[in-house]
This record gives structure tokens, sequence and C-alpha cells, in this order.
């Protein structure tokens, strides 16, 4: 057994993380911050974008922020994204982890309607949400498990802090074992199913999203209160397009990251993005046949009786 770790994992598991309450945490997310994300107070008009990594949050994001101020884009220019809506468990600062204000301290100070962001499973989320009977608006988006694990694995090769898992074989061991590091996808996804039919619980599918992003946006700015006409929606689609926020230093989270890296005098890694592939199907790629039959057996495990179906 693993120092801190209840059970065996890899040593770049050791290295970057540590273990709470039997879900991995990366060091990234300090213990003392989701204590206090687990205090936290919302507020009735707060409206909480709540994911398992890689399932599309970023995305979401954009698209609120646009719903937002009616598709006028001006307003995204000269801040990033990321600094807009903050990721409550997270450091701002990477380079100094111990030290380094959260992006909570920012979220309680910030004005009324304030846009949040958070990976955190349910019994970490503010108490305001978490319950069967969330107090704000939450927009929850899903991705079929399988992209997500291929995507996370790229992810966690591409940005400091996290652990580098020196194969896919090792990573998907860990996933399929519910270590990765933000725990089971299982546990993140199926409380958020159960209450999407909340008033305050939009339930959002990436695959969905993908086919129709019109849609997507409609049903956001229903949501949202908004009233857009059809101009504006499909303006806002346009500009949420993968291929626009890859090409949108304000919404794409590399130039941030490349950024800090420059910054700490670390070397900037090559052909990686933060914004990969965003399709669906390339789990395809990696899986092997009987990766693949034992991801089956605990998906069919995990979602019996769920009703919570995905494209793959």
């Amino acid at each position: 057994m693993s120092s801190g770790f209840s059970t065996k994992v890899p040593d770049c598991v050791v290295k970057d993380c540590y273990e709470y309450e039997g879900v991995i945490m990366p060091n990234i997310m300090r213990k003392d911050v989701i204590d206090r994300v687990r205090k936290f107070e919302c507020r009735p008009d707060d409206l909480f974008i709540v994911t398992y990594p890689k399932s599309g949050t970023t995305w979401v994001e954009n698209l609120c922020m646009l719903i937002k101020h009616d598709g006028d884009a001006s307003h995204q220019e000269g801040a990033h994204l990321m600094m807009k809506v903050p990721f409550l468990e997270f450091v701002q600062d990477m380079l100094n982890i111990a030290t380094s204000p959260a992006f909570v301290d920012l979220a309680e100070k910030m004005p009324s309607p304030r846009m949040l962001k958070s990976h955190c499973h349910s019994p970490f989320l503010p108490p305001g949400i978490r319950t069967d009977d969330p107090k704000a608006k939450v927009i929850y988006i899903a991705r079929n498990p399988k992209d997500t694990a291929v995507s996370y694995y790229h992810f966690c090769r591409f940005i400091p802090g996290l652990p580098t898992y020196e194969s896919w074989d090792v990573f998907f061991e860990e996933f399929l074992a519910n270590r990765a590091p933000r725990g089971s996808w299982f546990e993140n996804v199926l409380p958020w199913w159960r209450k999407r039919n909340h008033p305050n619980v939009l339930f959002l599918k990436y695959e969905d999203m993908k086919k129709d992003l019109t849609g997507a946006v409609r049903q956001i700015a229903e949501f949202m209160g908004k009233s857009l006409s059809d101009d504006v929606i499909a303006k806002i689609a346009e500009a949420s397009t993968f291929k626009a926020m890859k090409n949108n230093p304000s919404s794409n989270p590399d130039t941030l990251i490349m950024a800090g890296l420059e910054q700490a005098g670390m070397e900037k890694p090559k052909d990686k993005s933060f914004m990969r592939k965003g399709v669906v199907g390339d789990w395809k790629n990696y899986f092997t046949d009987d990766q693949n039959k034992r991801f089956d057996e605990l998906y069919k495990k995990e979602m019996a009786g769920s009703g919570l179906e995905f494209e793959f």
C-alpha cells in the first residue's frame, strides 16, 4: 500500500495526488480548498457548471457566457473565460500550490449573478446544490465514459500537476478501478441524472450537443431565462464550435497554460493542446477488445436501472 493511499496506486499518483475521503485528488486541488468548497454559500441567482473532467466544461462555459451577453463576444476580450468562471476547487497560482489563493476566494467576492464551475462529486459540492433540492441553477454535462477516459488520459499527460501515466493501459486500469484523479465517473454522473427533472437542473449530454449545437444553445438559454432570436442563437453556436473556440485565445485554455509554463521557465509541450479532438468515438482507437469487454461489464453493473444511455 502506498503511503496515504488506501490501495496501491502508480508512482505518478503518489507524487502528484492525495486521497480525500476515498477519492484520489490532485495536489493542485488542495484539501483545505475542498473543505471550503463544501461550505461555500450559494446565492439563488448563481449558475453552476458541474461535470466530470473532460466532458465539455469549457464548451458550456463559453456557451453560457455568450448567452448571458446576448451573443456579444466583445465581453470576452481582455480576460480569459477561465478567469470569468471561477473553478471553485482550483488554486490560482499553479507554481506555488501550497501558498496560492484559491478560486473560491475570487468566487466569494464576485458580484451577482455569478457563473461558477466544479468537477467535484456531489458530497464535496457546496451545501446549496449538493442536496436533492438545489437552491441555485446547475448545468450538468455528461460525456460517454469511454471517450472521457481517453481524453482524460491525454489531459493528464499535458497538464503540469496531474499525474503523468506511463501508458494508456496503466491509466485504463486506474479509471476502471475508480482511481483516476477526481474519482469514479459513475459517482459523479449518476446523482445528477437522478436530479435531472428538478427545475434548477439542466442535464446535458456531450454527444447530443455535438449533434445539435443550436438546439443545445436554445435549451441553455431557456434554462438561464434568456429569450434570444434565432439569429443570435445561430451566432452563439457558430462561435462555440470546437474549431472556433480552439482558434480564440479568450476561450482556448492553452493561452493561460502556455503563459504559465513560460513564466515558470518550463518547457511547453509540442503538438499538445487542452482542446485535443473533441470528437465522439475516439475511444475505439485506444480500447483493446479485452479492455472494452471489462469496461462494458462494469458499465452494465453501475448503470443498471438508471435509464441513462449514451452514444458511443
